[in-house]
């Protein structure tokens, strides 16, 4: 199979001679099967390594890295996909075989990504995100766990269905945040523009641009949305509120990607709010901390471990 007609049908710019040619040429074998996961994985490290994904018709046949840290930097997330994040399951419509892949990102790190139909989608740390390699039927469904901000493409005919651990959210066209986590039962919505429909079990609530809704005590509570406090994440910038330092230390280890160890003896009454950015890195951070709080601390950089202890213990 031509390169460039796969990555035409990974485009969604396939014409339906092309599509049956695929799907035919995947049915014919396993290691064609096998050929296609893995050059659908190097489409998907090429967007996820493009700074501005704004949709772009891509013509793979042109398509040169032209300087080597491009081609190092690409081969990174490949690596990072294959060997991580990054798993391929298969979905089976009529006599279509859809590719499902899952996606997480790594501690200390966020990421983008563009879907099929064009919807971009930004990952916090932690986060996963299940999508198939194209929408078929009359729904565009993919699954959410941690804290997503997406710029839905607009199909009236095609809703575009978020599922999470706590609930849905359902468009057409829009941008919002979603956060929503197995371990904290928590789920919330942030609506930037256009409309969703919001539901959790038997509960459902439409969402007006400007509102932010939260599940709780059974029930959606909505509130104008005064500060993207919150949603910072997306500008690689790590805020917190009236948090313990042990809360403050779990989202370090979040944030920044690395493993903090406590001693028993650290001692703290204290409630900390503010924010850090991630590109100035996690000693900067528990430096400017050490103004308010009496600790030193020990970074392990070849363990990736910081361990936590009374001032000249």
């Amino acid at each position: 199979m031509e390169k460039k007609t796969l990555y035409r049908y990974f485009g969604n710019c396939a014409t339906e001679e092309e599509r049956i040619q695929v799907l035919e040429w995947t049915k014919a074998s396993p290691e064609n099967l096998k050929e296609f996961c893995r050059e659908r994985n190097i489409y998907n490290a090429i967007l996820l390594s493009t700074d501005n994904i704004q949709r772009t018709k891509y013509d793979f046949r042109r398509l040169v890295i032209n300087s080597r840290a491009q081609l190092l930097r690409i081969a990174a997330v490949v690596i990072l996909l294959l060997s991580v994040a990054f798993g391929s399951f298969y979905l089976t419509m009529g006599d279509r075989i859809v590719p499902l892949y899952s996606l997480t990102v790594p501690a200390g790190n966020s990421n983008t990504l563009l879907l099929p139909d064009g919807t971009k989608v930004w990952l916090n740390a932690g986060s996963t995100i299940k999508y198939p390699s194209s929408f078929l039927g009359m729904q565009r469904n993919i699954e959410i766990e941690g804290e997503a901000y997406l710029e839905v493409t607009h199909n009236r005919w095609k809703p575009f269905i978020v599922n999470t651990p706590n609930g849905k959210v359902k468009v057409l066209g829009t941008k919002f945040y979603v956060t929503s986590t197995l371990k904290e039962k928590d789920f919330m919505v942030s609506l930037i523009e256009g409309s969703v429909k919001i539901s959790s079990g038997e509960k459902s609530a439409m969402l007006k641009p400007g509102y932010r809704a939260q599940f709780k005590d059974g029930e959606f509570k909505q509130s104008v949305i005064r500060t993207f406090e919150t949603e910072l994440w997306k500008d690689g910038i790590y805020y917190f509120k009236d948090k313990s330092f042990d809360e403050l230390m779990e989202g370090f280890e979040k944030c920044f990607g690395v493993k903090i160890s406590i001693d028993k003896d650290i001692k703290s009454t204290e409630h900390y709010t503010g924010k850090f950015y991630r590109y100035n890195g996690i000693q900067h951070a528990l430096q400017a901390l050490q103004h308010d709080f009496n600790f030193d601390f020990k970074w392990d950089k070849e363990l990736n471990t910081i361990q936590i202890t009374s001032k000249h213990k």
